[in-house]
């Protein structure tokens, strides 16, 4: 690990003894838990931030009664069983909200241009998408709940109202956290006088499923022997008005040709988000449009299936070499210490990269094309050794 991040706490010091001592002054010996964030979407990220708290909670709090308000509540069962889950929009969320004892906000980009409004650009002001957290906050609050933003972005702010909001909540609340020097910046910056503690994002401390499990699904799609180095490649489209996608789609399969001609790679496409709702949010769409654009591609293979994040994990940890977009890829791929170069989308990718000292890494999505990416891939690909040699 880089010694950037090193001396950064992977979790806030004290919270969980904290919250034990609390607990047993109010007398409380099974308390109600509540985990609220974007999980349940098929969203990699998300998803390894629900399990790195699960797993903190049952470790630190057993007999606790965990509840997840999320976007897909059946695959969270799925997933945790011993877990009761709701969707957001539900009135069994609002009960939730009311009757924990502790909610968390559990992680991610919740303060971000990037993704933020359900597609009303005319109306965003309006757009309760990012902001309806922050409500849920202060009423979990209001109904006594200790209260905490876990290990949130804010890298930038969407409009005026969040700000206010921002400006609003999070001094009311019990605990803040944020997981990059940008993030605590900005909120200084907005005048927030609170203690706001600076901790790594939480699928840091994620750990990875058994490497005999990746190699099966390699496998089953298509991957089994290889005698040459296989790149992981994680694209995905961006609603912001400024990025054009076509052209990214274009310059992504122009990419993928020059590895699997040029450079003699196998590539295989890794959709960190397969979001069933939303286009823009769906990695695998992108995925296929490089599958189609390329014909008949022999040496491009499609990730098609989602799964749990210690295993999308682990498939990230037995690529030789990654050209990764979005952010929980990168933060991966990076804890399985495999090489990677990075197209920045936003500033919470740019932040981690630079966090762990790779900015040579790295280029800006308004910039990436093949002839900007080609020359510093290359230095990578040249020095990389095969992780499954053929026989």
């Amino acid at each position: 690990m880089d010694k950037r991040i090193q001396n950064i706490p992977d979790d806030v010091p004290g919270l969980w003894q904290g919250y034990i001592d609390w607990l047993r002054q109010k007398g409380i010996e099974n308390p109600r838990i509540t985990i609220h964030g974007g999980y349940g979407k098929n969203n990699t990220g998300d998803d390894a931030i629900l399990h790195v708290l699960i797993e903190r909670i049952k470790k630190y709090i057993p007999k606790a009664q965990i509840t997840v308000i999320c976007h897909g509540p059946k695959q969270i069962t799925l997933w945790y069983p011993e877990v009761s889950a709701c969707h957001f929009k539900s009135l069994t969320a609002l009960k939730a909200i009311c009757r924990s004892h502790i909610y968390l906000i559990g992680g991610g980009g919740i303060i971000d241009r990037i993704n933020t409004y359900s597609g009303y650009q005319r109306f965003k002001i309006f757009d309760m998408k990012g902001k309806f957290l922050f409500f849920a906050a202060l009423l979990a609050k209001w109904f006594g709940a200790s209260t905490h933003f876990y290990a949130i972005g804010a890298t930038s702010f969407p409009d005026p109202l969040v700000k206010l909001l921002t400006k609003f909540v999070l001094p009311r609340v019990d605990v803040v956290s944020v997981r990059d020097p940008l993030s605590h910046k900005n909120l200084c910056n907005l005048g927030i006088k609170r203690e706001l503690i600076f901790v790594l994002d939480p699928a840091l401390s994620l750990e990875p499923s058994p490497k005999e499990e990746a190699k099966k699904i390699l496998k089953s799609w298509g991957i089994s022997e290889r005698s040459r180095p296989l790149v992981g490649l994680n694209m995905r489209y961006v609603r912001d008005g400024l990025t054009d996608n076509q052209k990214t789609v274009s310059e992504t399969i122009r990419m993928v040709h020059y590895l699997n001609q040029e450079k003699g790679c196998d590539v295989f496409f890794i959709p960190i988000s397969q979001n069933p709702f939303k286009h823009f949010e769906d990695d695998l769409d992108f995925g296929r449009k490089i599958k189609a654009g390329l014909g008949n591609p022999a040496h491009f293979f499609l990730l098609e299936r989602y799964y749990h994040p210690t295993l999308m994990m682990a498939i990230l940890g037995e690529m030789d070499f990654c050209i990764l977009e979005r952010l929980h890829a990168v933060i991966l791929a990076y804890k399985m210490g495999v090489p990677f170069f990075v197209i920045s989308y936003d500033d919470k990718v740019s932040e981690f990269v630079k966090l762990v000292g790779q900015e040579e890494k790295m280029i800006d999505l308004s910039e990436f094309s093949l002839e900007k990416v080609r020359e510093k891939i290359d230095q990578d690909l040249n020095r990389i050794k095969l992780k499954t040699p053929k026989t």
